[in-house]
């Protein structure tokens, strides 16, 4: 049984070995993969300059910082985009957007398991880095925290709480770790080198989270998710089928997030 069941997680559309036979066909290039790997980065950045510029045209005398301040916004619309993309480069190898997440109903049993086995470490793993290097830089926890949550107006609030969780989960580890992290092995034949890119990468992007001009909050911001990064990407790795498990747990787990803005912008 557990040979059938790994025959079957093998052959779906987003396995490495379909991959490399698209490869092969010509319907993946290695542009597409590496552009894929920095384009969450770059688009955050871009579109927070774009708020930016919308700021600065309505007069606001701190225009970036008044960006920052709006950075669920911009970045659910960044994600928007990488969705978008996401769904153009899936049918351009033949293959639906769907057969990223890897869902795979046979092996649901298993993949619960494997669930609960990276939830537990990553909740240590999440918390720790952030309070442990907030404290080193600052000698105060909270002070990113006041940083990185401000208050919008109310209504901007509730709309963050109800799309962003969702917008986000849908993207961010689908991106690096169904898109991605399977076809740099694919088009490079190395085991862990995807596994470490994609980790460094989804840990750099939150560099960006906002992007703020302050050398504690980025090292703060670059360092302390990538113990995270690297464990759920192993997890990816070693089971694929438990991808669109963990995009359900991400969305609840970063329900916080808008709600911290909500809080600050309700005065709280």
């Amino acid at each position: 049984m557990v040979v059938v069941l790994e025959d079957l997680i093998e052959q779906r559309p987003n396995s490495v070995v379909a991959i490399r036979q698209r490869v092969t066909n010509g319907l993946l290039g290695a542009h597409r993969v590496w552009w894929a790997l920095f384009m969450r980065s770059l688009l955050v950045v871009g579109f927070q300059a774009l708020f930016a510029a919308a700021f600065l045209i309505a007069g606001e005398s701190s225009p970036w910082r008044s960006a920052a301040d709006w950075w669920l916004a911009s970045f659910a619309t960044a994600e928007v985009v990488n969705l978008w993309l996401l769904n153009r480069w899936a049918r351009a190898e033949g293959i639906a957007l769907r057969d990223l997440y890897n869902l795979r109903r046979e092996s649901w049993t298993g993949d619960v398991k494997w669930l609960v086995v990276a939830l537990l470490v990553a909740a240590p793993l999440g918390f720790l880095p952030n309070i442990l290097l907030a404290q080193v830089l600052w000698d105060d926890p909270a002070t990113p925290a006041d940083l990185t949550f401000r208050a919008v107006p109310i209504l901007a609030a509730w709309v963050m709480v109800g799309l962003f969780p969702i917008i986000h989960a849908l993207t961010e580890l689908p991106t690096y770790f169904g898109y991605v992290m399977p076809r740099l092995e694919a088009l490079t034949g190395r085991r862990w080198m995807p596994l470490l890119a994609t980790s460094v990468m989804l840990s750099t992007q939150h560099v960006f989270l906002p992007l703020l001009f302050d050398w504690r909050y980025l090292v703060w911001r670059l360092l302390m998710f990538l113990p995270f990064a690297l464990w759920f990407g192993w997890i990816v790795k070693k089971r694929p089928t438990v991808l669109p498990y963990l995009v359900v747990a991400h969305a609840l787990l970063d329900l916080s997030l808008p709600i911290y803005v909500l809080q600050a912008s309700l005065g709280g």
